[in-house]
């Protein structure tokens, strides 16, 4: 009988012991007392408006400048606004992109990659058209170069014409033999990603180099710092 009750009374004392460390129990006595459920509560809802505030006062820097044109207030020769449509698409291989480089040796280039079927490209060639009919009478020439593997002068034709007017000569990569090692000898890195604007200064510098979709404003004005 004394054996039982010595048994019990270990049985008792490891009961109160994990009743100790019972989460009741735990947040009686780990729980900090001036710590509770609204206060925790009022810190979330302070990151969330700080993170708020945050990505809102990026996004005005970024507009006022970056992208801001009023920044930029300059007067720009007006445009011809000579349109393309009823000129045929160029092939092109590396020699004669080659040449069309040396033809405007000195001014700024505006190389645009793309192709006829990507999304992004279709939000960004109309920002490239539009650029090339404001700067139509510039210095600044536009090679827009359509990279789709067995891409015939019809099917250009008819990619393009669905965003009515075209500003810029319509030129597709016919042979892609060197054309990779001829960015490299002008500095310019390309991953395959599309589509890919650069502007090369008159001196053969890389000013911008994006992989997807900007706004005009931004290349706008990237190229107004350039040109004046």
């Amino acid at each position: 009988m004394s054996d039982q009750k010595i048994v019990s009374l270990k049985k008792y004392k490891r009961s109160q012991k994990f009743k100790k460390l019972s989460p009741s129990f735990l947040s009686k006595n780990l729980w900090p007392k001036n710590l509770t459920f609204k206060k925790i509560g009022e810190s979330k809802r302070m990151f969330f408006l700080v993170i708020v505030a945050g990505v809102s006062l990026g996004l005005f820097l970024w507009n006022v400048f970056i992208e801001n044109p009023a920044n930029l207030d300059v007067q720009i020769p007006q445009s011809k606004n000579i349109s393309f449509n009823d000129q045929a698409p160029i092939p092109m291989g590396t020699a004669q992109i080659a040449n069309e480089f040396e033809n405007y040796d000195g001014k700024p280039i505006l190389l645009y990659i793309y192709t006829t079927w990507c999304p992004s490209c279709l939000k960004q060639t109309p920002v490239i058209n539009e650029i090339a009919r404001e700067f139509q009478n510039t210095e600044m020439h536009v090679i827009a170069l359509a990279i789709d593997r067995d891409l015939t002068e019809e099917a250009l034709q008819t990619h393009l014409n669905r965003f009515g007017n075209i500003y810029f000569q319509p030129y597709f990569l016919s042979f892609k033999e060197g054309f990779l090692e001829f960015l490299k000898k002008k500095d310019i890195s390309y991953s395959g990603r599309i589509p890919m604007t650069v502007l090369i200064s008159g001196h053969g510098e890389i000013i911008t180099k994006f992989v997807g979709a900007k706004s005009k404003n931004y290349l706008r004005n990237k190229i107004i710092k350039e040109l004046y």
